[in-house]
């Protein structure tokens, strides 16, 4: 539409030239011509997303297995930010912020059940109604079109044999076979690619199942356990029936899986090496995963750094500098608008989310901008897992709500007869073991925090969600039991990602 735009513009201004002369209308055309020729090409984009991955457990932000080559030697032709983050860890939400550039309360994709409505406008929307071939590939369930995530893609594909499983290679295969029916159009695209692994439960193919310390047993017996019915999947999220060696094994797996897609991506960023013309690349993930710190495994319920930090990486050969690594602090709603910034476009004016990078326009080298002063995050408030024994109010208002300035984390933890708070000062306690929030020394930077999470907090219900009623949402009664209008079909999808017992 754009480009149209401007060959009409052009056309006129050549007429008007002609109208001068001959002689002066030919040599302005001329170089009216040239320098639109001159004119560096947009490029195309590709956005690979990556489930569950939390950003310390790849090499290229200090893990000290080997799990990820391949991503760790894209990092090094990508600038990395070093503390990304998510405003809500699950797939959901976090995707929904990550293509529209919005906070959850603004998207209103709320709860993991919830639908991105058609009043949001996406990073995909935007891009086709500037010229761009629009395609996705992704692999997640609750990435299925009908929750709105197809909006502005020419091609959505997601099928259901991906949704769960060692589908990363599947993944791939899709995503260079559109490539491959794409070459040489000469017309740029956008492509986002969304790999399900390393989503619980862990258990990547051989030799992945093995490659990081564990025993070559087939299985682990705690799966047993749960497939039998004898544990939940809520009492192991919640610490219940995990001895040491299982935990230590869980993550032995946890990166097999890291290791296996990895594999995957590698295989896709070849093929991209072929592609003609100027490519950006973003590599990122959802959210992050808890494995067994704070005694929780899994995302979505609390707010520690293990579900919220994750990898941001940025592409773009000749603009965005390789090798360079930022420490301000970023969101996942900055995505979207640093997209188009590095592309010179415009669009999702007046979105929370802003440019990591400006540039002097196109073709020329990107700096960044300064990182965010205060990160904010959510947790869902559709309880998955009951076992939870630290939700205490159900419904929107059970909801954890955190603020960060960089150093110091509060985390507002709604009780009946009065709040919960944690404060962790994340320089000399990344782990975020001692809560600080009753020291008197940092009683003003928790006064600061706490009025940065009262103004970024918000207790409404989703603005899509199950198919409750408007009478049943506005308690959060219905919302609160995510499964109550699902099929068969898709609880036993949701069991096997182990969302639900």
């Amino acid at each position: 539409m754009g480009r149209d735009k401007g060959r009409r513009s052009f056309h006129g201004v050549v007429r008007a030239l002609a109208g001068l002369g001959p002689a002066l209308g030919a040599a302005c055309a001329s170089l009216a011509i040239l320098s639109a020729c001159a004119a560096p090409p947009r490029p195309s984009i590709v956005l690979i997303t990556i489930d569950t991955l939390r950003a310390d457990h790849l090499g290229c932000y200090g893990y000290r297995r080997p799990v990820s080559p391949r991503i760790d030697a894209f990092a090094l032709q990508s600038t990395l930010f070093e503390q990304a983050r998510t405003t809500l860890p699950r797939t959901t939400q976090s995707i929904s912020s990550i293509l529209t550039g919005r906070l959850p309360k603004s998207h209103g994709a709320r709860g993991l059940f919830a639908h991105l409505s058609e009043s949001n406008t996406t990073l995909a929307e935007v891009l086709k109604s500037e010229g761009f071939t629009t395609a996705a590939v992704v692999s997640n369930t609750f990435l299925h079109p009908r929750q709105g995530f197809a909006q502005g893609f020419d091609t959505y594909d997601n099928p259901e044999e991906r949704w769960s499983g060692d589908s990363a290679p599947n993944v791939t295969r899709a995503a260079v076979r559109w490539l491959e029916a794409h070459r040489g159009d000469g017309t740029p695209f956008f492509l986002w690619v969304h790999y399900v692994d390393p989503h619980w439960l862990y258990a990547p193919p051989h030799p992945w199942d093995t490659a990081f310390g564990h025993e070559p047993d087939s299985r682990l017996p705690l799966y047993d356990e749960v497939a039998s019915g004898r544990l939940t999947e809520g009492q192991v999220a919640f610490g219940h029936g995990v001895d040491a060696a299982e935990a230590e094994r869980l993550v032995d797996l946890y990166d097999g899986e890291i290791g296996y897609t990895d594999a995957a991506v590698g295989a896709l960023l070849d093929r991209l090496a072929a592609i003609e013309g100027p490519l950006m690349t973003i590599l990122t993930a959802d959210h992050g995963e808890a494995l067994g710190e704070h005694g929780y495994r899994g995302h979505g319920e609390f707010l520690y750094e293990d579900g919220l930090r994750i990898p941001l990486l940025i592409r773009y050969p000749g603009v965005v500098s390789a090798g360079a690594r930022e420490r301000g602090a970023a969101l996942n709603i900055d995505i979207a608008p640093t997209i188009l910034a590095l592309a010179g476009l415009r669009g999702l004016e007046g979105v929370e989310g802003r440019s990591l990078m400006t540039t002097g326009g196109a073709g020329t080298s990107a700096k960044t901008s300064r990182g965010r002063e205060v990160t904010w995050a959510e947790t869902d408030y559709q309880l998955i897992h009951r076992e939870n024994p630290r939700y205490y109010i159900p419904g929107p208002r059970g909801r954890w709500n955190s603020a960060s300035d960089g150093r110091y984390k509060l985390i507002h933890i709604p009780r009946p007869g009065g709040e919960f708070l944690e404060l962790y000062d994340l320089d000399a306690d990344p782990g975020e073991t001692t809560n600080r929030a009753g020291d008197p020394a940092l009683a003003p930077v928790r006064s600061r925090l706490m009025r940065d999470v009262l103004e970024f907090a918000d207790y409404g219900p989703s603005s899509g969600s199950t198919g409750a009623s408007p009478a049943q949402t506005s308690q959060g009664e219905d919302e609160n039991d995510p499964t109550h209008d699902l099929s068969p079909d898709e609880i036993e999808r949701l069991r096997s990602l182990g969302y639900i017992n």
